[in-house]
């Protein structure tokens, strides 16, 4: 397995060289958090797999040819497989044990509907964390972003005092629902590091609270996931510098 704190390729980096079709491979970027869900999926499912990490602002000309200009990418057996959840499903259909998507077919539906639902919260989050082009978020208006985001994870709370579990899987671990909203809410998160204290979720999301705190403690999200001190500061020196390696190695060890 490649380290996924290796060199973003950028423009005039050489084209990645596949010497195992058999292995999965995944174009990925460090700090996005749908590239995320396919490392999660991976790490939950003990898929040997090397990770090919990709300037999204500066792509290489071979990989821009190749795909859709995105991440993550899934190259497996010669196959390119795009976008995050279809490359999950993939992944869980063509591997073994343990398979993270319900065996029922109207749950795995209703788990879908929770994945797309809570998906949503990325338009009130991104004005929040990340630098719009050519448009500057005041402070209010962030703070009304977060209100409307906070409104919107009461959806989230009442899905899981419904099944009264500690994930959506169930008791024991996650399904691959969790694994799909997982890297949303370490982007939520971190926003107290980011900006301020005003940008804490209320504990009133007691269920929202507890679901997170359990999704730390699996083994998927230990490995790979990104303490919210760590991505506060890589999110900071991205914004300012448009370098993800400089984030990845200065945010390293947080």
């Amino acid at each position: 397995m490649s380290t996924w704190e290796s060199e973003h390729l950028s423009q005039g980096s050489p084209k990645y060289h596949i010497s195992d079709n058999n292995k999965v491979h995944i174009y990925n970027m460090r700090f996005c958090p749908y590239a995320e869900r396919t490392v999660l999926v991976m790490l939950a499912k003990n898929i040997p797999f090397n990770i090919v990490n990709i300037n999204l602002k500066n792509k290489p000309d071979w990989f821009v040819e190749s795909t859709f200009g995105q991440v993550p990418v899934i190259l497996h057996k010669e196959n390119i497989i795009p976008e995050s959840l279809i490359g999950c499903d993939y992944l869980d259909d063509v591997f073994g044990e343990p398979k993270l998507h319900p065996q029922d077919p109207l749950q795995k539906a209703l788990d879908r509907v929770v994945v797309e639902k809570q998906s949503g919260m990325m338009k009130f989050l991104f004005p929040i964390y990340v630098k719009i082009p050519n448009k500057i978020v005041s402070y209010d208006e962030k703070v009304e972003m977060f209100d409307k985001l906070v409104n919107h994870l009461q959806s989230f709370e009442s899905e899981l005092g419904g099944r009264g579990t500690t994930f959506l899987g169930g008791e024991e671990s996650p399904n691959m629902a969790d694994y799909m909203i997982w890297p949303f809410f370490e982007r939520v998160e971190c926003l107290p590091k980011l900006i301020d204290e005003k940008f804490t979720l209320p504990s009133s999301l007691v269920h929202v609270h507890a679901w997170m705190k359990a999704m730390r403690e699996t083994k998927p999200v230990k490995e790979y996931g990104l303490s919210p001190e760590r991505l506060a500061k890589a999110t900071s020196i991205s914004m300012e510098f448009s370098d993800y390696d400089k984030a990845m190695k200065e945010s390293a060890g947080l």
